[in-house]
């Protein structure tokens, strides 16, 4: 690997630019998603606020559930990084989760993601939520999948004693649809 002497973009070499391009590229191609295992392995302690699992354990729970279900990749990485953004500010998780996510999924599980926080509250029955909120998006054409994603992969999750899979087999899952986007991206560039 080279590595530049110029301490500003501004003194850097036309020669530096081109070399500096093509290591950034195979790297963003080889380390692709690796950010993402990163941010969801450094929650596996956290607190769970009140719950019985927190939200490492919960991410698991909804992606191995995703799994076992035979739900597509895609499907599987939104299920496993939906919350990834919880920590960072609760109250606008999904969005913040979907800005993440917004260059590695399809158009409607990015909306699923952006927007699952009003659909979960459906299912907070015996609650002070509103679990008619989501209605407001009833004519959107993903209502039924946020919906079907919320009942089966987010809202059931909370099981100390449901048997997830490590973060350890959804890694190649991740790499695989992470670099294939990242490789995309370079051919473009």
């Amino acid at each position: 690997m080279h590595a530049v002497t110029a301490r500003s973009f501004r003194e850097a070499s036309a020669e530096d630019w081109e070399v500096l391009v093509r290591q950034g590229q195979r790297a963003y191609v080889e380390d692709a998603g690796e950010a993402f295992l990163q941010m969801l392995e450094a929650q596996r302690d956290n607190p769970s606020h009140g719950w019985m699992v927190n939200n490492y354990q919960h991410s698991l729970q909804c992606a191995t559930r995703a799994l076992r279900n035979d739900e597509d990749e895609e499907f599987i990485i939104t299920a496993l990084f939906h919350d990834i953004a919880q920590d960072f500010y609760p109250y606008t998780h999904d969005k913040m989760s979907a800005a993440l996510l917004e260059p590695y999924l399809g158009e409607a599980n990015h909306w699923v993601v952006a927007n699952h926080q009003v659909f979960q509250l459906s299912f907070r029955t015996h609650s002070r939520f509103d679990t008619a909120a989501c209605e407001r998006h009833r004519d959107h054409p993903y209502y039924e999948r946020a919906l079907y994603f919320c009942e089966h992969y987010d809202q059931n999750c909370f099981d100390p004693d449901y048997p997830h899979e490590p973060l350890e087999t959804f890694a190649p899952i991740v790499k695989r649809l992470f670099s294939s986007i990242m490789r995309e991206r370079v051919r473009e560039y």
